[in-house]
């Protein structure tokens, strides 16, 4: 699969209509909720060097297939307090997604690329509109399902973080459309002591009793290589 995105008009999109102005420095709208500031507009970078690359484990598993791949986030430029240049390598053969790069960036675009695809399948499964799959998952981050403050596992340590949860169709009338996706599950985890400040991404989509995942997709932190 490949698809190129100007993440820039895809983040903004998924936030709101109003144009984006090309300003020096982008502040969010003050109607937003603290879900949509964190994930959209946080400088989640922050203190991530020049030639520094991240590396995210992804893995996949369906009905359909299982596979194992991973994504990757280089800063090829510091442009100033906040705004990086990047390039990423978003899995890899038929999987790969051509992504990009990005100029001036604030924040972390892996969140972005990862919903991208995800409503690029949905799309494509469904036969039906992916402007309405990012308006409703866009529509969700103004009210989660939950975004508590939680303790997780990392690298043999307890780490502090927030963890968002979103069912973007859950009692949505127009699910009658795309039932396998009605109870579809959106979980996002930060911390500011992961590189990137997000440890995870997954999505899981159950069957109709409930008693078992047809769709299980995973990204997670994997390492950082710093800068020289």
């Amino acid at each position: 699969m490949r698809m190129r995105s100007f993440i820039f008009t895809v983040a903004f999109t998924l936030l709101c209509s109003t144009p984006m102005l090309a300003e020096t420095k982008i502040l969010p709208p003050p109607d937003l909720s603290e879900a949509q500031k964190l994930i959209f507009f946080k400088d989640h970078l922050q203190g991530v060097s020049k030639g520094s690359q991240i590396n995210y484990e992804f893995t996949s598993k369906t009905d359909k297939e299982r596979f194992q791949d991973e994504i990757i986030i280089r800063v090829t430029n510091i442009v100033s307090k906040g705004k990086r240049d990047l390039e990423f390598d978003f899995l890899s053969g038929e999987n790969h997604i051509d992504f990009s790069p990005a100029q001036s960036y604030t924040g972390n675009p892996v969140i972005i690329h990862f919903l991208e695809r995800d409503i690029s399948l949905m799309t494509r499964d469904t036969g039906g509109w992916n402007g309405y799959f990012r308006n409703k998952i866009r529509n969700s981050f103004r009210k989660p399902a939950h975004m508590d403050e939680i303790t997780f596992e990392y690298d043999g340590k307890k780490v502090k973080g927030t963890e968002i949860v979103i069912t973007p169709f859950l009692g949505d009338p127009n699910a009658i459309n795309f039932k396998l996706y009605a109870k579809k599950r959106y979980e996002f985890l930060f911390s500011d002591r992961i590189p990137g400040e997000i440890y995870r991404i997954r999505t899981q989509v159950p069957s109709e009793n409930g008693k078992q995942l047809l769709i299980d997709e995973d990204m997670k932190f994997k390492q950082i290589t710093p800068g020289a």
